[in-house]
Parts: C-alpha cells; structure tokens; sequence
C-alpha cells in the first residue's frame, strides 16, 4: 500500500514539474483584469523601454479609439529573433513569439523595442522598419531605433511613437497604406517622416468606425 501511494505522489509531481515547465516563459499582465470594452489592446515593452513612453501610448491610444489598453511587464527579446549578420532583430519572429508567449486574453498585441527590427521587402531580404503588423492580425512591434529620439524633443519623440503604434495597430484592424499624406496610416517607407501625421483620414476614420473601434 505505502510503494502504491508513493508511486502516485511521484507520478504527481512530474505532472506538476511538467505544468509549471509550460507556463515558465509566459508573459504574465500587471493587471490581467479588464474593463468592457468593444477590443482589448495589451502593450509588450521589450527590456528596456521607459514607463513614460508606455504610459502616454496608451493612454494615447485609449484617446484616438474605443479601447482599453493594459501594460504587460517587460521581458527580453527572444535569441531566436536575432539576426547576426545586422545585428538585427526579425519583426515577423517577434510577432510570433508574442502570440505564443502571453497567456492573457487580449485583441491585439504591440510589442515595443529600441532595438533595430525587419522584414523581408520585395527582393531586400533584410529590410529595416520602423514597424510591422499582420495585416488583419492580432499583433504588431514598434520599434524606436529610427525614430530620431536624440535629434528631436521628447515631445516629439513621444508623438511619433504613439503614431507608430496606431499606424500598426491599424494594420492589425485591416487597414492597408493610405496615399493620403496626413494620415497615420501613409506609408513611412522604412523612415520617420510620419510627423504630418496626426489622426486617420476619413476614409479610414469611416473604416474603424465600422470595426466599432473609433471614437
């Protein structure tokens, strides 16, 4: 009787070992419980992103659209992201790793990085962006590597990263390039020139208004 009750605590234990092996590289929220709203937005900061950036995206966010935006706690870039020969990070790896990774239920996901990201264009196998998003999809990055931080003021600096992340997060929505030039969803070509850009033409407005996500 006692081997048999033995074998039954070892057999759970290994269950046990195996479950929290699962859930050790989760991203857990701060705050995982949210209000009713129509979408769900969660803001991933990758190491070392300010607080102050993260705080005036959403609440910037929150602002321009019918959302509720929470913060995830800051985790590392994924080695498996990286690419060496310049030095780096894939943003189509790193939409990936978020969707495996965060467990909460959520919408949409942006990723934020300082880190230099990119893609594949046309015959250009490593492109640098500012951003990428899966057009629909649930997630997109940002990154402010070429967003000209130490050229500019923070208040500039901060602008044209709440720009980013709607112009991502409107991909994200369905939203493709828009050729009008004042619009956040023009298309910045691999450069910050987005600064014009200060809310959605009609067009688009009219668009996520049907998705139920616009003010």
């Amino acid at each position: 009787m006692k081997v048999k009750v033995f074998i039954l605590i070892f057999c759970l234990s290994i269950i046990s070992c195996d479950r929290n092996k699962k859930h050790k590289g989760e991203i857990l929220s701060d705050n995982n419980k949210f209000p009713n709203s129509s979408d769900r937005i969660i803001l991933l900061p990758f190491q070392d992103i300010d607080k102050s950036l993260l705080q005036y995206i959403q609440l910037g966010i929150q602002k321009e659209l019918t959302v509720e935006v929470a913060l995830l706690k800051k985790t590392p870039l994924p080695a498996s992201a990286y690419y060496l020969p310049r030095q780096r990070y894939i943003a189509d790896s790193l939409l990936g790793f978020m969707k495996r990774n965060v467990s909460i239920e959520f919408e949409k996901i942006i990723g934020i990085t300082t880190k230099d990201i990119s893609t594949k264009k046309g015959n250009i196998g490593n492109w640098g962006i500012l951003g990428l998003g899966n057009c629909p999809g649930q997630a997109c990055v940002i990154s402010s590597f070429r967003v000209g931080r130490k050229k500019v003021g923070e208040k500039k600096f901060l602008q044209r990263m709440l720009t980013l992340a709607l112009h991502e997060v409107g991909h994200t929505y369905g939203l493709k390039h828009c050729p009008v030039k004042d619009c956040i969803m023009k298309d910045a070509e691999g450069k910050m020139n987005l600064d014009a850009a200060v809310s959605y033409c009609n067009q688009c407005r009219d668009y996520l208004f049907g998705k139920g996500v616009l003010n």
